[in-house]
């Protein structure tokens, strides 16, 4: 997929997308469906959720700097009982003004999530939907998951070409995986390709394979680490790589531009030369649809849209059809940018069965109490609290978020 394609179906498609059925077409029949039918759609509440990083976060191999905040839009969707669904989405104003006047069981299908104009913009509906029922928002598609779900530090960019790190080189690489190593991850995604664009080609290589061999001698066999080129290689550097690097990769993501024919000539390298490796790839997909021929193939272990530009409810529908074709692929979403993403994540690892691990950007947020969710050991624990177990701080959206906000309503 061309990444112009997953970036329209972050911004624009998210607006106006669908899943499937049109305004007010909710077939949910279940017992739910008549205590759904109580609560209506009031207002709905859009803004920029702005959230610094504890670093500056280098180039990949493929764009430059990537920055010391990240930023999504969230949404606020209000009801006349007095529950409010929060989550991450993005809507235009007459698709939110759509919303007003509707009622949950409009929205919300049992075996399918979200229907109807809120389209892919869907977890504050989760979470509304939860909290209507009395129920986790990981309930709400199965609760098939474990309690704790393992993470891992997706920020481990290329550090050392930053011109303020590049007189410590690999040294500030090594000081970022230690920072991680501190706030409980045992995970890393090390980014390389520095050949691609930012060194020679043999120069960029080498520094790649010395990044690692380095952050592996830091913390030992036990830690897991995955590595992402970003489509910065092509196969049979990626099989050098793998031979250089002397250590065993947990999954390799984005080596090489996908194609199904590679990845099976990929996964049978892997096999070849004994290593337990899994492939990984899929974070610019726009649609459930374009896995069917990976899937159908074998040729990835791990699939990997973003959390956002599917949304939980195409995610669900993924791990459906992960399950009926029969392959032991799994899903570890992609998830950069986002602060909140990550609990996105959480309300699909505790309700599917086919989840991998979750990708934790680093940025951090006073807006929301997090409290409920606990981080030891390169695990969260997903809460049993009603909806997705955010609570956002009034006080902090009044002084922060309010003036820069945008509601619609049925005044």
């Amino acid at each position: 997929m061309q990444r112009r394609t997953f970036l329209r179906s972050l911004g624009l498609g998210l607006a106006s997308s669908a899943i499937g059925v049109q305004s007010g077409a909710g077939t949910s029949r279940d017992g739910a469906s008549d205590e759904l039918r109580r609560f209506r759609i009031t207002s709905v509440t859009s803004f920029r959720h702005v959230c610094p990083r504890p670093k500056l976060v280098g180039k990949n191999s493929h764009l430059d700097v990537h920055g010391d905040t990240t930023s999504e839009h969230c949404l606020r969707l209000a009801t006349d009982q007095g529950v409010e669904g929060i989550g991450v989405g993005n809507l235009s104003e007459e698709a939110a003004r759509s919303l007003v006047g509707m009622t949950l069981d409009q929205l919300w299908d049992s075996g399918r999530g979200a229907v109807g104009p809120i389209g892919r913009a869907d977890h504050a509906l989760f979470d509304l939907v939860g909290k209507a029922l009395g129920k986790p928002a990981w309930e709400l598609i199965g609760g098939r998951g474990p309690e704790w779900m393992p993470v891992y530090d997706g920020s481990i960019y290329f550090a050392d070409l930053i011109p303020e790190h590049e007189g410590r080189g690999i040294a500030r690489i090594l000081e970022e995986v230690e920072q991680g190593m501190e706030r409980g991850h045992r995970a890393f995604k090390v980014k390389v390709g520095r050949g691609y664009k930012w060194m020679e080609p043999s120069a960029g290589f080498d520094r790649d394979v010395e990044v690692i061999k380095a952050i592996r001698g830091l913390v030992g066999p036990d830690v897991r680490l995955m590595a992402d080129s970003n489509n910065g290689y092509d196969l049979d550097e990626t099989l050098r790589f793998l031979d250089a690097i002397e250590t065993e990769l947990f999954f390799a993501e984005e080596m090489f531009p996908e194609d199904v024919e590679a990845d099976l000539r990929f996964k049978a390298e892997i096999a070849r030369r004994g290593l337990g490796t899994l492939v990984a790839d899929g974070e610019s997909a726009g649609e459930v649809d374009h896995f069917d021929p990976y899937l159908d193939a074998g040729a990835l272990d791990v699939l990997q849209p973003d959390i956002r530009a599917l949304g939980l409810s195409l995610q669900w529908e993924l791990s459906r059809r992960i399950e009926a074709s029969g392959t032991p692929a799994r899903l570890a979403p992609h998830n950069w940018g986002s602060n909140l993403g990550v609990f996105m994540q959480a309300t699909l690892a505790r309700g599917i069965p086919n989840f991998l691990m979750a990708e934790w950007d680093t940025s951090t947020s006073d807006l929301f109490d997090t409290s409920a969710f606990t981080f030891r050991d390169g695990l969260l624990r997903v809460p049993d609290a009603p909806g997705n177990g955010l609570v956002l701080r009034d006080d902090v959206f009044a002084s922060k978020y309010a003036d820069e906000a945008w509601t619609v309503s049925a005044d």
